[in-house]
């Protein structure tokens, strides 16, 4: 099970994981719904524990799985929802597992025969579970901003973030939190030219960095020999290998209006290092913040 950054869910097509899986994420209420159709097979197991796994890599508030259109009249996939449940109460902070099925299905009885109603919640119909999430998830620690795409944009979203920071007391991550955030701001001026709005969220003891677009086209990581050369010579699309480099885990995926790019920061030393990298926003030429230093030439 591959799920080294970047976590990109629906590359296969449209809002698609792969033909029997769809993601969507919900900004609004920081929460994913996973939708499973088709009739159960053996592959899917691992099929549908990959997509939970990035869903979970998020680090959303909840995670509700939309069964209702799910063909599995022998109840075999009981142990891969019942599991799902288990593995996110597990979580630090704890991601709740939601599962909508009809009440009646052999698959809703079996799992209430598994006792899977302590970990994992049982409802009708998506609305009932996204009214039941709703009412239970706080959303005080978050900061949001609605940005134009102007070039102004990304020093908007670099002093959201420094305000979140030391709200919050992360003073470790501002820094590096604020050279994505100016990352992929840019990306969302240049590539989408659409409205932008980044949400900044506390998450345990980390942060949760996120800025949508209305682009469905989901980004691409390129290798830098292939990427194709500036104004200047300047290479393009080095923005993403910053965000690559320097956030805990990242990744990508659909919205009701186009897409997010979601990126997390925990305070521990990062599995990846850029070469030097700057404190300076690479593409905007100024530090985050008046610090005094100067990126490097």
């Amino acid at each position: 099970m591959d799920l080294r950054a970047p976590l990109m869910v629906n590359t296969g097509g449209p809002r698609r994981i792969e033909p029997t899986l769809t993601a969507r994420s919900d900004i609004d209420n920081a929460v994913i719904e996973l939708k499973v159709y088709g009739r159960w097979s053996r592959h899917l197991p691992v099929l549908a524990a990959t997509g939970i796994s990035k869903c979970f890599a998020e680090s959303p508030r909840a995670v509700i799985v939309d069964l209702l259109e799910l063909e599995d009249p022998l109840a075999a996939s009981a142990p891969t929802w019942f599991t799902a449940g288990l593995r996110g109460r597990a979580l630090g902070p704890p991601v709740p597992v939601l599962v909508c099925l009809p009440p009646a299905a052999p698959l809703a009885v079996r799992l209430g025969r598994m006792g899977a109603r302590w970990s994992l919640p049982l409802y009708a119909s998506v609305p009932q579970a996204r009214t039941a999430v709703a009412g239970r998830l706080p959303l005080t620690e978050r900061e949001r901003l609605r940005l134009a795409p102007e070039p102004d944009a990304a020093r908007l979203a670099r002093d959201l973030v420094a305000k979140a920071c030391r709200a919050w007391h992360l003073k470790k991550l501002r820094h590096p939190a604020q050279m994505v955030a100016c990352e992929l701001v840019l990306n969302a001026v240049e590539h989408a030219g659409t409205p932008i709005e980044v949400t900044v969220s506390k998450r345990g003891r980390g942060l949760h960095l996120a800025v949508a677009d209305h682009d469905p086209r989901l980004p691409r990581l390129l290798d830098p020999a292939s990427a194709p050369p500036g104004p200047a010579g300047e290479y393009r699309g080095q923005g993403l290998r910053v965000v690559h480099a320097v956030a805990t885990s990242w990744g990508a995926m659909p919205t009701t209006t186009g897409k997010v790019v979601w990126t997390i920061f925990q305070e521990r030393k990062p599995r990846r290092s850029a070469a030097n990298p700057a404190r300076a926003c690479p593409r905007h030429g100024r530090p985050p913040t008046d610090t005094g230093r100067t990126a490097p030439s």
